[in-house]
């Protein structure tokens, strides 16, 4: 897949508001780096590469999730143009508020569905694996919740959502004879109507949360919190549901705000719990960061000359972003 010019130019924008957003974040959080710089220095550097590691993982099961979705609803995607098309839209997320990466990852894959309304019928297949998604994430919080660690009424919201998702896949045909409804239903349905499909979204979304659990609990390793894996199980929900409110880029500031009251029940105190949870955060951000670079350079190919496009917007996106860090947390200049 090559992009088109309206495309590529889409793209470069977002690239840079991206950037722009990204070192415009930071200054928000200046104080609580200023606070928490020393414990982040003393963090294990080993450990945090463990967590870059599992979290890469997490993000090649969302991938085949996708595809096994994507697949049903009778896309042709092969799996380096899914992790790419995926990749651009993590990093749009990691760097601008309301998801609008989610926009982005349901615009690329849709061009892999030839049929009409294409646009409609992906987003039903997004909606479907996000009730998917809803379901693990009610587990991790019933495990936290039986450490007293967590309340138990995030757990009737999500699985409250996969029901609400379910119901609407079963609407009846009065809603369905609009023809957009209609495609919208369609990606919904299209995993109940192919149970190989519905297998692999479950088991890729499944293996997905482990490894995003994996990588949190060495993100306590590197810090040297007590009880290790009570405390991922208390921090990974409490960022997913912080998640949900995407008010700020990439859910920063507010992931780890969440984290330092979830582990404040825990008896951690609030350097320590931002910290994790802003280092946490950080790793996710690198590892959209990287993959998404890698996939825009990957589709844009042929062309030299986009491709070196893509590669100068990449460097000047992390160029920004890190020294806006570095003003913050080591001149503090905001």
């Amino acid at each position: 897949m090559r992009l088109s010019r309206p495309t590529f130019t889409l793209v470069l924008a977002g690239g840079a508001a991206a950037a722009a957003l990204g070192a415009l974040s930071l200054p928000l959080l200046g104080h609580h780096l200023a606070s928490t710089v020393h414990v982040l220095a003393d963090a294990s550097r080993s450990w945090l590469a463990v967590a870059f590691v599992a979290f890469l993982g997490a993000f090649v099961c969302t991938v085949g999730a996708w595809r096994s979705a994507l697949s049903a609803a009778g896309a042709r995607l092969c799996p380096k143009q899914a992790a790419a098309r995926l990749a651009i839209g993590s990093m749009v997320n990691a760097f601008t508020p309301a998801k609008l990466g989610d926009a982005v990852k349901i615009t690329l894959c849709a061009r892999a569905i030839d049929a009409p309304d294409r646009m409609w019928t992906t987003t039903g297949t997004y909606t479907a694996l996000a009730a998917a998604r809803s379901l693990t994430l009610a587990g991790l919080v019933v495990a936290a919740s039986a450490t007293h660690a967590l309340p138990i009424w995030p757990v009737f919201l999500l699985v409250g959502s996969a029901a609400a998702v379910v119901l609407a896949a079963v609407a009846s045909t009065r809603f369905r004879s609009h023809h957009r409804v209609a495609s919208f239903l369609a990606g919904v349905t299209a995993l109940a109507t192919d149970r190989r499909a519905l297998r692999g979204v479950a088991l890729w979304t499944i293996g997905m949360q482990l490894f995003r659990l994996a990588g949190t609990l060495a993100a306590v390793y590197a810090f040297g919190l007590p009880h290790p894996l009570l405390a991922a199980l208390v921090i990974l929900p409490a960022l997913d549901l912080a998640g949900a409110v995407p008010l700020t880029p990439g859910s920063f500031g507010i992931g780890g705000g969440a984290v330092a009251v979830a582990l404040a029940s825990r008896g951690i105190g609030m350097t320590d719990a931002l910290a994790t949870g802003l280092a946490i955060q950080g790793v996710e951000t690198l590892v959209s960061v990287t993959c998404g670079s890698l996939g825009l350079a990957y589709l844009m190919q042929p062309s030299e000359r986009v491709a070196r496009a893509a590669v100068r917007v990449a460097v000047v996106g992390a160029s920004a972003t890190l020294a806006a860090a570095l003003g913050v947390v080591v001149f503090d200049l905001f």
